[in-house]
């Protein structure tokens, strides 16, 4: 089972951060005058701006990969700029899975990850920051949960 992250939905929220941003700054471009509202508005775009930009250069890509034959769990981790790097992660380290939440449920915005949780203590998620299809569904993320402890029960007995 092999599972990746949508990048072009995060180059979409960047891009709209800074053309937001940019907006901003625009309308607030005359604040000589106008008094700190304005002032406060072309900061505040200025701010908006800069953080789409430097969420675009650090942004990040992930593949998760359910590696049966090797018996491994392989995260793929890819910057934009900087190179990436893999975590392998045998399946004789790992403890158990749970799910991880992020957000408020109350503003519709709670997004779930995979947790792996090793022998030695350390808790990776797998999902981090980027964006996954069904990643806003509990079901979803404990379908696939689901699967990567049946994977690990059934490679455990062999």
């Amino acid at each position: 089972m092999k599972l990746e992250s949508k990048p072009a939905a995060n180059m979409l929220l960047y891009v709209v951060i800074i053309v937001i941003g940019f907006l901003l700054m625009y309308l607030a471009r005359d604040f000589s005058h106008a008094g700190t509202n304005v002032l406060c508005g072309f900061l505040l775009g200025g701010m908006l701006s800069g953080i789409g930009i430097m969420a675009m250069v650090a942004g990040e890509s992930r593949t998760v990969e359910l590696d049966e034959r090797r018996d491994r769990i392989v995260l793929d981790v890819r910057r934009r700029f900087g190179g990436g790097r893999q975590i392998i992660i045998p399946f004789s380290d790992i403890k158990g899975f749970g799910i991880g939440v992020q957000g408020k449920d109350s503003a519709g915005s709670r997004f779930y990850d995979v947790v792996v949780r090793l022998n030695n203590g350390k808790e990776i998620y797998l999902f981090g920051g980027c964006v996954f299809e069904g990643r806003m569904s509990r079901e979803w993320v404990e379908g696939i949960r689901g699967k990567f402890e049946s994977t690990l029960g059934r490679c455990q007995r062999s």
